[in-house]
């Protein structure tokens, strides 16, 4: 039977030029922000080894999406195939790398939540008498921490049988038959392994909770800065303020990249719309770029680093800012000053 929606008979060349693309914009992104957190934040402290944290790993889990487990899904089949390299795609299944990347991708959950406790431990200083069970947050960075292995070990037993995948195929997809004798093609089905049904409930459980202590956290520590605003400093008091703010934007805004992209794809799976597979699969674009999309909000809402970047641009094109403002005052008219007879 011939190709047809959902499954092209080749994969757009478009598809992974766009995220190779992408992939070379946000590498150097990445890299100037990790260099701005580490060299040019010392009165973080130990906040800084939160965000650093936070941002290697969405990178990883990024870069991991775009050069090594580049899927081009079959949506509303559950599945799809390894557009990467040739020497990974021909080499390891594309059931391995995905197995990677899910283990790579929740551990963004658990550095979440260690910088929101970082936040309120700094906050809590300020109050001695405020809730805050030591026991609680450290239980709930164990559980957090503990939910990649465990999604990765669910994800891992929830691959198909050859003689499964190819029933599945045929009863279901013919149009699609042509794609299994290809070892990067992929496909799941929660109605024969339930393994698949456990990755995706037991996920949004944990990260329903998880997410919701967060939060709680982020709330109290507000409340616990407005409460002591007058016995603070404005400078503290902006200081932990505006590193919450930051926080808070750092993870909503990419977390849209992500949320987003996930509901068309859950919604076309639901559906079973074939006509909408290029659509969904395209919205891995902006998944793929949620690490750069966090990067470039915490540039640009500190600014620290906006000045620094800013002063290392201008020393790159040998511009200084020195030369700049004498520039700026050599243009300036001067009064004329009375002569002393």
């Amino acid at each position: 039977m011939p190709a047809g929606p959902p499954c092209p008979s080749s994969i757009p060349t478009y598809y992974l030029l766009t995220l190779h693309i992408i992939g070379g914009i946000s590498i150097p992104i990445n890299l100037i922000g990790f260099y701005l957190v580490w060299f040019q934040s010392p009165k973080m402290q130990g906040y800084k080894y939160c965000l650093c944290y936070l941002q290697l790993v969405s990178f990883i889990a990024e870069i991991e999406m775009i050069f090594i487990c580049p899927a081009f899904y079959f949506f509303p089949l559950i599945g799809g195939f390894n557009v990467g390299a040739d020497i990974i795609a021909n080499n390891i299944s594309s059931h391995h790398t995905m197995t990677l990347y899910v283990f790579v991708f929740t551990f963004e959950l658990p550095s979440t939540l260690l910088c929101f406790i970082f936040r309120h431990n700094a906050a809590g200083k300020v109050d001695q008498k405020c809730f805050s069970s030591k026991y609680l947050k450290k239980f709930s960075l164990v559980l957090a921490h503990f939910l990649p292995f465990v999604t990765a070990f669910c994800f891992w037993n929830s691959r198909l049988t050859a003689k499964e995948r190819m029933d599945l195929v045929m009863n279901n997809w013919p149009q699609c038959a042509h794609w299994l004798k290809f070892p990067a093609f992929e496909v799941y089905d929660y109605h024969l392994n339930p393994w698949l049904a456990v990755v995706g409930i037991g996920a949004f459980f944990v990260l329903f909770m998880v997410f919701s202590y967060c939060i709680f956290l982020g709330v109290q520590t507000l409340l616990i800065l407005q409460q002591h605003r007058k016995s603070m400093s404005r400078q503290t008091y902006q200081a932990h303020k505006n590193a919450l703010f930051r926080l808070v934007m750092q993870i909503v805004l990419p977390g849209v990249f992500i949320v987003v992209p996930l509901c068309i794809c859950m919604f076309v799976v639901v559906q079973g719309d074939v006509h909408l597979q290029e659509f969904a699969t395209d919205t891995m674009f902006f998944v793929s770029s949620h690490s750069m999309c966090s990067c470039i909000i915490m540039i640009i809402s500190n600014p620290k680093y906006r000045s620094v970047l800013r002063k290392k641009i201008l020393r790159i094109l040998g511009i200084s800012a020195k030369s700049k403002s004498n520039r700026r005052r050599g243009n300036t008219v001067l009064p004329s000053q009375p002569r002393i007879q």
